[in-house]
């Protein structure tokens, strides 16, 4: 009698689940592969970290640039063309990022990446001046400094064998943030065991796998897995890090007596630290920002400043390994702007000038975009280039399929930075290119990212000749950022400095 009780009651289950997800199926009038009773599509995203990306091109293949997928009972809308893309991201009202982000938290908190409302609208304005070009000119001597550590590091690597650059790199970006936006040095690079990228790579790889597996995702589930102790021990060194930050950059201004943020003064504009000063000395809508606060925006910020640059650089590196001709194009640029003596420092023009290294960059975000995929949560109905997307949805803006779409470029797996000069007719739409996204949400510190590639990548350019590795399987996972599963694999030859 009991069995015949259970059953029932598992029939019913399974009968109002498959109601309600046909029901909700024909509010779009976008299509998508059929849901199952209380799985909804979710059984398809059960797979490995370097699957996920060709499963979302298979069904992209199977139902076109917009298609619909049901995570449990969850509805989400994959946009892979600029035409769907530019309806959601300069949309001043589709703001709020989607489900996803909700995993994020625990780590950032309410910081600008997943802020929304008031408290964005009112972070982004506050922070932007801390991103002012006069700001991002005292960054160059932090970025020249830490790039002649990563020279010297990389000489231990030009013994023909592969290495990965991935964690190399990563531990310049990490001196990079802290020291010029944090005002603080770590000297990460000495220390190449450093617990704090470790403890962004695990999280990455835990809260990824919470993002595109919806069984382990939901938190009754999680919180019973091995999983959530790892989560824990990871977020803990990371606001450990961030703490430290804050408190040392806290000790310094009291011990220099500084109580208030002056734009005008030595301490605003032209403050190479504006960033956490910002944060630690002014007062937003009438009121101190606590220091919870401060840690969750000083925490997006140390994520979102070196991991993003970490994946740029390194496949931009992976793209020129297999391009020596480009390489010496970039050379040769080096030598106009700079002169013979291309070991002299260059001066923040200068950067500004390296128009074709700007190209390559530019060509390898496109291929390998640093984020590959973002997420809105559409709050209300909305109807965008003819798609009817009802409210509570989650929009997935999938930069990675539209930038090797063959609509778009013409054989787009071909590395060729002349795409992006301007009389190049490549910009079909100018949402075409989304390295940086676009809209009230693009990336706040894009220019600092792009002073920062430049200035890493000349410097081995110069230094080295960059060779690929004989296997080509790279593995690309979207991991919060772009990774790969078997890391970004490099060799180095010095160059002869004859030139």
């Amino acid at each position: 009698m009991i069995a015949i009780l259970i059953l029932l009651v598992l029939f019913l289950l399974v009968l109002i689940s498959w109601l309600i997800l046909v029901k909700d199926c024909k509010t779009f009038n976008i299509p998508g592969p059929r849901p199952l009773p209380l799985f909804g599509n979710g059984l398809l995203f059960i797979t490995k970290s370097r699957d996920f990306l060709p499963l979302l091109h298979r069904l992209k293949e199977e139902y076109g640039n917009a298609y619909r997928v049901h995570l449990l009972h969850t509805a989400y809308v994959v946009l892979s063309h600029p035409k769907y893309m530019e309806g959601i991201l300069s949309s001043t009202e589709i703001i709020t990022k989607g489900y996803s982000y909700y995993f994020l938290r625990p780590w950032l908190g309410d910081g600008l990446l997943t802020s929304t409302g008031h408290r964005w609208r009112t972070m982004r304005k506050f922070l932007t001046s801390a991103f002012h070009f006069n700001i991002l000119q005292n960054f160059l001597p932090v970025f020249l400094k830490n790039e002649k550590i990563l020279i010297k590091k990389l000489q231990n690597y030009t013994d023909g064998k592969p290495f990965d650059a991935f964690p190399i790199i990563a531990l310049t970006a990490l001196d990079n943030v802290t020291e010029s936006i944090m005002g603080v040095s770590f000297d990460a690079q000495s220390n190449s065991e450093t617990k704090y990228v470790k403890a962004i790579e695990s999280l990455s790889k835990i809260l990824s796998l919470r993002m595109r597996n919806p069984f382990i995702g939901e938190d009754p589930i999680f919180n019973l897995l091995p999983y959530k102790k790892v989560q824990d021990e990871a977020t803990e060194i990371l606001h450990s890090h961030t703490r430290e930050v804050i408190n040392m950059r806290r000790k310094e201004l009291e011990k220099s007596n500084i109580t208030n943020f002056n734009e005008n003064s030595s301490l605003g504009i032209k403050n190479k630290h504006a960033f956490l000063d910002l944060l630690l000395l002014s007062k937003v809508d009438g009121k101190q920002i606590s220091d919870e606060h401060v840690r969750e925006e000083v925490d997006t910020f140390l994520f979102e400043g070196h991991d993003t640059t970490s994946s740029g650089i390194c496949f931009a590196l992976y793209c020129l390994s297999k391009h020596p001709e480009i390489q010496e194009k970039i050379l040769e640029e080096q030598k106009i702007i700079i002169g013979e003596n291309l070991d002299r420092d260059p001066i923040y023009m200068e950067v500004q000038q390296m128009k074709y290294l700007e190209l390559v960059i530019k060509e390898s975000l496109r291929i390998y975009p640093s984020v590959p995929l973002i997420e809105r949560l559409v709050t209300k109905d909305t109807e965008i280039d003819g798609l009817k997307i009802r409210k509570d949805t989650s929009v997935i803006v999938n930069f990675f399929e539209m930038h090797r779409n063959p609509e778009l470029y013409d054989n787009p797996m071909e590395f060729r930075p002349e795409r992006f000069e301007t009389s190049s007719p490549t910009a079909k739409n100018a949402f075409s290119w989304l390295a940086f996204s676009a809209g009230p949400r693009n990336c706040i510190g894009q220019k600092f990212a792009m002073m920062e590639m430049k200035v890493t990548i000349a410097s081995i350019i110069k230094n080295f000749v960059v060779l690929p590795e004989d296997v080509q399987d790279i593995g690309l996972c979207a991991e919060l950022i772009l990774r790969s599963d078997t890391g970004v694999k490099l060799k180095l030859r010095p160059r002869d400095k004859k030139y």
